[in-house]
């Protein structure tokens, strides 16, 4: 199949996935992928998933490789974290790039283009007479609170990048470090109710996707709660969405 964007419009997540792994599988670009941690082929393609009622049941599908225990859990690490100590031994978690975001107050008054080095300094020194001052931001938060002055806002995003760590891969410092599949993630509210648009650079179709969709609309629920809306849409946009080999005859199953 000619390389391009699967579209897949479902009710409910359970009901979604199921789809996705079908159409996956059928209209997916058969993709080999080398990576230092693995070597394999894929279905891959890039894919939107639209869910019309993210609240309703079933939220998994009960063909899905994981269960409600397990997909629970992760929405709780997602919304309120996990004790410091277990957040810092991995690379990344969605709780700290989303709620803990470490930005910069410098970076964030620099004019849009300095020329040099010696430039850029001088800017630094004028702001903050030579200091990084960093700040942690809980963009959730902020996202609850713009909405709460002004509804009709369109420029609530919130995102994980930090391009100086997750654009650095191939450097000695960050070799063996990952990056977030997850990009951002931009909520709408349009007759009172909360849209959730969410971006991903790559996402595991078949094992990942149901306990991401899980939590990501978790999240659309705590905010719809915090502004008393309702829940809207899920719309689900991955860049690369794929299924990985050792998991084809699963699917096919599922196909069945």
């Amino acid at each position: 199949m000619p390389y391009g964007v699967i579209i897949i419009k479902a009710e409910t997540l359970g009901e979604a996935w199921e789809k996705a792994v079908i159409g996956m599988m059928q209209q997916g670009f058969d993709r080999w992928v080398e990576a230092p941690e693995y070597r394999t082929m894929t279905k891959d393609s890039p894919m939107f998933i639209m869910v019309s009622n993210p609240s309703k049941e079933p939220k998994l599908s009960e063909k899905a490789p994981t269960t409600r225990k397990i997909t629970e859990e992760y929405v709780k690490n997602l919304i309120d974290g996990m004790p410091k100590e277990k957040e810092n031994t991995f690379d990344y978690t969605y709780f700290s790039r989303l709620r803990c975001y470490p930005d910069c107050i410098v970076r964030a008054s620099l004019p849009n283009v300095t020329q040099t080095d010696g430039e850029l300094q001088e800017e630094v020194n004028k702001i903050s007479e030579g200091k990084c001052v960093v700040k942690r931001i809980d963009q959730v938060k902020k996202a609850i609170e713009t909405f709460k002055k002004d509804p009709t806002r369109r420029s609530v995003v919130m995102h994980t990048w930090i391009p100086m760590r997750d654009l650095e891969k191939f450097t000695a410092q960050r070799k063996d470090t990952s990056s977030p599949c997850l990009v951002l993630i931009h909520p709408q509210i349009i007759e009172d109710k909360l849209h959730f648009f969410v971006v991903m650079k790559t996402n595991d179709l078949f094992n990942a996707w149901p306990g991401n969709a899980y939590a990501f609309v978790a999240l659309q629920e705590y905010m719809a709660k915090e502004l008393g809306l309702q829940v809207g849409t899920y719309t689900h946009f991955s860049v690369a969405m794929q299924i990985y080999e050792d998991v084809f005859e699963q699917a096919r199953k599922l196909m069945e």
